[in-house]
């Protein structure tokens, strides 16, 4: 074989090599994912904060089980602007806002996927809404297994 040949099957190995251990990476990461509705928020300034963490159907996550990354969104039928943190453990934090409606993070990796990861809405100003406002949110946990 010739060294370009050497050279082209090479690379063609390594570039196999690379996608098999991407796939592998990929099939060790599982996620669970949890949508609800806050409380209805009342009064400016006063928080609500909602917990998600994986159910039953998840199969029970053991203590190892670690985040990998964490993806949150939430939507409102209301003109009130409504700011939004994503939170780790409790509503003290760790914690990330949402800028908009989402957020994509890798802030909790290394943390328990069991959770709980809050999200936690607060009126900044009615702007022409009223109260009651509800908040759906829906919050993703990519995780391994932690048995690495």
């Amino acid at each position: 074989m010739s060294a370009r040949g050497r050279f082209l099957f090479g690379a063609g190995g390594l570039a196999a090599g690379l996608m098999l251990a991407a796939a592998g990476v990929q099939a060790a990461d599982r996620a669970w994912t949890r949508d609800q509705v806050s409380h209805g928020l009342q009064a400016q300034g006063r928080a609500v904060a909602v917990s998600y963490a994986p159910g039953p159907r998840d199969g029970g996550l053991s203590r190892a089980a670690r985040i990998t990354g964490v993806y949150a969104s939430r939507d409102y039928d209301s003109a009130a602007r409504i700011v939004t943190r994503l939170c780790w453990g409790s509503a003290q934090g760790p914690c990330v806002p949402l800028r908009g409606r989402s957020v994509q993070t890798h802030a909790f990796d290394g943390r328990a996927a069991a959770g709980p990861l809050l999200l936690v809405h607060e009126v900044e100003d009615w702007g022409g809404g009223h109260p009651p406002v509800f908040v759906r949110g829906t919050v993703t946990v990519w995780f391994d297994l932690g048995l690495y």
